[in-house]
């Protein structure tokens, strides 16, 4: 992984979680800490964090929630408005972490007898709190971020069962169509869920576009459909359409060359 993508990682994950580890973010990028340290010590320099012990926290006056941020989450809705549509009362879906996952937990008061099998908390926590729909929470090991489940025990949970639509949430898509996730922990469990659907879905805002994760997946033919932003590059709109996979943004459905 090249310094500039291991640093923008490390800036979102810092951006979400307003505090890191240095042995988490080791794990996670497969580097050694002593690069992560390095890393840590220039994003203080440019002003964005403070170093501690073990790890850093952003700067108490960027933890509000930096333009940056603030876009990505009104990406994550505007991906949500369309994956709600997708979504039929009595259906059994699955949300894997990320903003979107959890955008569509919220819209879910849109329709009844939903059951979500999901690995993220916060979905948990928002469809249990709507009485029309029920949740299934995934166990495993809980993820540095404290979020988000992995592990075997998750993936032996999902793969008892069945559901209806997958909605997986996409880290980067290269000019090759390499479609890649920030750790192995999560293409993994993303693998199993794709056994377990009849309808695979990857959702992937648009700046995530012409970018690559730490973990390859697999090819973006792996899925039915994919969900990005009307901003997505014509460039892009006519690779996916070749590979004869529908795109949908929140205007329509691409079925042509631009």
């Amino acid at each position: 992984m090249f310094a500039l993508e291991r640093m923008r990682i490390i800036k979102n994950y810092l951006f979400e979680n307003q505090q890191v580890e240095v042995h988490s973010l080791s794990a996670m990028l497969n580097v050694s800490e002593v690069t992560i340290r390095r890393d840590l010590e220039k994003l203080e320099q440019e002003g964005l964090l403070t170093r501690t012990y073990g790890g850093a926290v952003i700067r108490s006056e960027l933890g509000e929630e930096p333009s940056s941020v603030a876009g990505v989450v009104d990406d994550a809705r505007e991906i949500a408005s369309v994956a709600i549509n997708m979504i039929e009362d009595g259906d059994v879906i699955m949300l894997t972490s990320g903003d979107v996952g959890e955008c569509v937990a919220k819209r879910l008061v849109e329709r009844s007898g939903v059951t979500v099998v999901t690995n993220y908390i916060s979905v948990a926590v928002e469809i249990s709190s709507q009485p029309a729909n029920r949740v299934v929470l995934l166990g495993g090991d809980v993820a540095a971020d404290g979020k988000s489940l992995y592990g075997s025990i998750s993936v032996a949970n999902l793969r008892r069962f069945h559901v209806n639509r997958l909605f997986a949430e996409i880290d980067g898509i290269n000019n090759a169509l390499d479609v890649t996730v920030v750790s192995h922990e999560k293409a993994e469990l993303i693998e199993a869920a794709m056994a377990s659907a009849e309808e695979q879905i990857f959702v992937c805002i648009a700046e995530n576009f012409d970018k690559s994760a730490f973990f390859k997946l697999g090819k973006l033919s792996l899925a039915d459909k994919i969900i990005t932003n009307p901003s997505i590059s014509d460039e892009f709109k006519n690779r996916i359409f070749l590979s004869n996979i529908q795109l949908h943004t929140s205007i329509n459905v691409f079925e042509g060359r631009v």
